[in-house]
């Protein structure tokens, strides 16, 4: 069998999808191995075409001897291409022989035409593998060259063979560039465009993720090398170097182009399509400040934009969403995932009929969902805070928690995230699950995957195991990565919220990472909770009772503080919510109570700050409270005990609001602490069995059934939190002796129908406080 002879039959196989067998692949793989370097390069683009078509993966052999053809025929630089750019019809090939043979006036055009071209890459990615770096790079400088000839079909092909193996090449912003300004996105089939824009979003996305940036790539080529990557950095049409690999500009023609042709799109191509370009999309910021100083330069205001952080229509997307419900029933389980995700990433929030059609066709087929899917689905719903998340999420809690191993790192901070966000309590047995999955991980760890894991965790509050803690721990002292400003401050919010003393290597750790910070790096409104939480920390209790050890805790946590304080500057009033305000003139409270002297050290640094602070504070303890039905039940039995008192009066001028306030010549308050005042190990707790009842009834805050069952379960080991303790704290230092009745010994003392033992509990609270009546 002739060289054009085992080309041509490999490429039958894959026009026919026929599987012809083992036995007979061994056969024809011999052949081709021997008569590999006498293919012609359209042998070598059929034979790889073929393979790739039937997803046939050769022996590394096969392979190793079509790639060495490859760079042969790569080798011959063409300018044209074999594509005549005059308005002449392009030159036709000359059949092959059968003996393989030419006649003597017969001269074969050297090098790959630009369809052989682009066909022999796309195949050799097809499975996943990546050709290897003198093949890469001679088809990128031959590719460059030959760039104005590609056709659509062509061009898709180059993108999303990049893409397949996630190659980071200056080539595809070019391709980007030519598709929208020399093809046009009009002559391009709709799985065209969806297959160009998925392998530009794929790269993009390896891009960010390895911080690439096309100018540097560009610096580093050896321009003196005709054949190789300097030979393309010279051919690459101007612009398409820096950052970007997709120019905003040539964006919005793809939205556009998409948006207007959306019903030609099938489920698939529709949800790729949409998933590349939310994943091509910036993602907003929370706050951008910008200060503008007066004529003279001696002061500055704050203007902030806060981006709109609530779903709302986009109008490109309107076509898309209409076409997705007509063809909704096609939708695999990767295509939901796609099309909302990208919905969510986009900030649109899809129609009543879209919701409807989609919660209905997620519920029927979630079984199918594997973990990247479930992850995808579950953001979104959180993300565009669809009211079907309701019924989808517990569902998702359903399917998830016996395959938490299939989950990466990302997929299972994407679920948590989505739970924090729809204040949804998943229990105490499904958070041990995740800690479980996540323990092995915990070495690999980004800094911001360690922060999201500990700021959801304190959200939902369960605290970790001591053993998994320490993992994390180490990560973040031995993590090669940067700590930048707000990972640092919602990791320290985490640690303040659920009351865990850090240990003096990760506040040594952040120390070293804040004296090279810059404000910038943090939003305003974490920048507010950094500050709060560096507060909390320094004023916590010490567990060691080794004055040196803490000693050294302490100047580490007040370090911290000190670094945090040094970049309210940067704040104005209007740069951060009411709530952060709040935060920050709770942190003055701590700093002035844990130490005077340090407290006129840094109290220049929110002087400008101090007044706002306070009003917000004050705003918030004078609204009307909310008494609930613990805190009922306990002003009851002090009324049956004889106690005189205030029910939620402001002390200290209407900086707290205490629960009761006792009259007599003992300063005493009570609180009275709900289940939401505490965190708990998740392993040590069990499941309270109606998670997904309490949270369809509302979910947060102090539940009126609190009296009747206890979310973490009756056998856990509670902790307060730190704004718990530093409330208290606070009241101490101000002369009150502080009361505090846990829930849940209040319900242990309930089950007695009397009321004798609620009586006997709360009044011997009272006389340890010195109550006198």
């Amino acid at each position: 069998m002739s060289a054009w002879a085992a080309s041509s039959v490999t490429w039958a196989l894959g026009r026919t999808g026929r599987d012809p067998g083992a036995a007979f692949w061994a056969e024809l793989e011999a052949k081709l191995c021997t008569v590999a370097d006498e293919l012609e390069p359209q042998g070598v683009a059929n034979v790889l075409w073929g393979l790739a078509a039937l997803e046939h993966r050769s022996s590394p052999r096969l392979r190793d001897a079509l790639e060495a053809a490859a760079v042969k025929h790569c080798r011959f630089a063409s300018k044209e291409g074999g594509r005549d750019g005059s308005k002449r019809g392009p030159p036709v090939r000359a059949p092959p022989r059968r003996d393989d043979r030419r006649r003597p006036n017969e001269v074969q055009s050297p090098g790959f035409k630009p369809y052989e071209l682009t066909m022999m890459f796309w195949a050799l990615t097809r499975l996943g593998d990546e050709p290897g770096m003198e093949l890469r790079g001679l088809f990128e400088a031959q590719c460059g060259r030959q760039l104005h000839l590609l056709k659509p079909q062509e061009l898709s092909m180059v993108a999303s063979a990049y893409g397949r193996v996630e190659r980071v090449a200056p080539l595809l912003a070019a391709v980007a560039e030519e598709s929208v300004m020399r093809a046009g996105l009009n002559n391009f089939k709709p799985n065209e465009i969806a297959n160009l824009m998925w392998g530009l979003a794929k790269v993009h996305a390896r891009q960010l993720s390895d911080g690439v940036n096309f100018g540097d790539l560009d610096d580093r080529l050896a321009l003196d090398d005709p054949e190789g990557f300097g030979a393309l950095t010279r051919l690459l049409a101007p612009g398409v170097s820096g950052k970007a690999l997709v120019r905003q500009d040539l964006l919005d023609v793809f939205v556009d182009e998409f948006s207007a042709r959306a019903h030609e799109f099938t489920s698939g191509d529709m949800a790729l399509s949409a998933w590349a370009i939310a994943t091509l999309t910036a993602k907003p910021t929370r706050y951008e400040t910008r200060f503008e100083l007066d004529g003279d330069g001696s002061s500055a205001t704050v203007e902030v934009a806060q981006a709109n952080e609530l779903p709302s229509k986009v109008a490109a997307l309107e076509p898309i969403e209409s076409a997705a419900v007509v063809r909704v029933k096609d939708f695999s389980p990767l295509d939901f995932a796609n099309l909302l995700w990208a919905f969510a990433k986009l900030n649109h929030t899809p129609g009543d009929r879209f919701q409807a059609e989609f919660e209905e066709a997620v519920i029927e087929k979630i079984s199918k969902f594997d973990a990247q899917v479930l992850a995808n689905t579950v953001y979104a719903y959180a993300a565009l805070q669809l009211p079907g998340a309701r019924n989808v999420l517990p569902l998702i809690g359903l399917h998830f928690k016996d395959r938490l191993h299939e989950f990466k790192p990302r997929e299972l901070l994407m679920v948590l995230w989505a739970f924090t966000r729809c204040s949804y309590d998943p229990g105490a047995d499904a958070m041990a699950r995740f800690e479980r999955a996540m323990r092995p991980m915990t070495d690999n760890l980004a800094p911001d995957e360690v922060t999201q894991y500990l700021w959801a965790s304190a959200v939902l509050k369960y605290r970790p195991t001591e053993g998994a803690l320490r993992g994390f721990e180490t990560r973040i002292v031995d993590c090669p990565s940067r700590f930048s400003g707000t990972p640092i401050a919602l990791t320290l919010w985490a640690y303040a919220t659920l009351n865990l003393p850090p240990p003096f290597a990760v506040m040594d750790r952040f120390g070293d990472e804040l004296e090279l910070s810059r404000a910038d790096e943090f939003y305003p409104q974490d920048l507010s909770l950094g500050f709060w939480s560096a507060a909390v920390i320094t004023t916590q209790p010490k567990a060691d009772d080794v004055p040196m050890v803490n000693a050294l805790d302490t100047g580490a946590r007040e370090r911290v503080l000190r670094q945090m304080a040094k970049h309210l500057g940067s704040l104005g009033a209007t740069s951060v919510s009411p709530e952060g305000l709040s935060a920050i003139y709770m942190a003055i409270l701590a700093v002035e109570m844990h130490s005077p002297s340090l407290f006129a050290e840094l109290k220049s640094n929110w002087g400008h700050l101090a007044a706002a602070a306070e009003s917000s504070w004050r705003a918030t303890k004078g609204k009307g409270p909310t008494v609930s039905n613990l805190q009922k039940a306990v002003g009851k039995t002090l009324d049956e005990l004889g106690v005189e008192y205030e029910s939620e009066k402001l002390v200290r001028g209407g900086l707290i609001r205490p629960d009761f306030v006792v009259k007599g010549k003992a300063k005493i308050v009570v609180e009275v602490d709900g289940p939401y005042h505490f965190s708990v190990e998740p392993s040590a707790a069990s499941d309270a069995g109606e998670e997904l009842e309490d949270w369809f009834g509302g979910g947060g805050g102090e539940t009126p059934d609190a009296l009747e069952k206890d979310r973490f379960g009756f056998g856990s080991v509670l902790r307060p939190l730190g704004g718990t303790i530093l409330r208290n704290q606070l009241l101490s230092s101000w002369g009150w002796n502080v009361v505090t009745v846990s829930y849940r010994d209040w319900v242990k003392a309930d089950n007695d129908t009397s009321g004798g033992a609620k009586r006997e509990y709360l009044k011997g609270l009272l006389d340890q406080a010195g109550y006198v009546s």
